[in-house]
């Protein structure tokens, strides 16, 4: 599994190392990097939750610290959860990368189908409303999804590992899936154009990271050709 990350960081024109402002550097952030670095791949080290930082002018000494770790082509202080720091952030990345052909019409943003841009949202939103009480270890399934001219119903799973963190996606009489739905249905309703009936559901599936066949179904393009879409390359 290590080779098959390293040789998909070594195909990156540019890596985004995301650190917590307010957490101290340990060995997994110290891991991550070296990966980076053996990847010979430019590296923007971003430093996130700068909004929890109670004395602003601790930043610029911890971004010096961070400068000793390695030379990053930029550091980059934002809070995702805030929305600061992402305009300047996106700004640094579009000059880092290099021109390439255009493969897509010039109002197409993504090659990836639309139900599967709902399943990042709604796993966006999972993060955004529990913040650190559940780790990044979830993921979101589209089990049902049918575009109507006036409503598009989807139905879809959230994957967590322990018992714990479904009780906390749960909420106390599930409030919490049902803000976490509520927020995620805006958003789609953005995307689609159209209102949205979104169901919601908590499944556990333990270890589910370091199953091969599990992550390859999370894959959009394998779920594509399961429901009898084109192949990849074809359209």
């Amino acid at each position: 599994m290590m080779s098959e990350v390293r040789e998909a960081l070594e195909g990156c024109e540019l890596i985004l190392l995301i650190a917590d402002a307010k957490k101290k550097w340990d060995r997994e952030d110290a891991f991550v990097l070296d990966l980076a670095k053996k990847a010979g791949t430019p590296v923007f080290l971003l430093l996130n939750k700068i909004d929890l930082l109670a004395d602003k002018s601790k930043l610029l000494p911890l971004i010096a610290q961070f400068q000793t770790l390695h030379d990053f082509k930029e550091i980059v202080p934002i809070s995702a959860l805030k929305k600061k720091g992402l305009d300047e952030l996106l700004s640094c990345v579009l000059k880092a990368l290099p021109n390439g052909p255009r493969y897509f019409p010039e109002d197409q943003i993504t090659d990836q189908p639309v139900r599967f841009m709902a399943a990042e949202l709604i796993r966006e939103h999972v993060l955004m409303q529990t913040h650190e009480e559940v780790p990044h270890a979830v993921s979101v399934l589209i089990e049902q999804f049918e575009e109507g001219a006036r409503l598009t119903r989807i139905a879809a799973v959230i994957f967590c590992e322990r018992e714990g963190q479904k009780a906390i996606l749960l909420g106390k009489g599930g409030q919490m899936l049902k803000k976490i739905g509520t927020a995620a249905r805006l958003d789609i309703e953005k995307m689609v154009g159209t209102k949205v009936f979104l169901e919601l559901f908590v499944k556990i599936k333990a270890g589910w990271r370091d199953s091969r066949n599990f992550v390859e179904e999370l894959d959009w393009r394998r779920q594509l050709q399961q429901m009898g879409g084109p192949p990849e390359g074809e359209q």
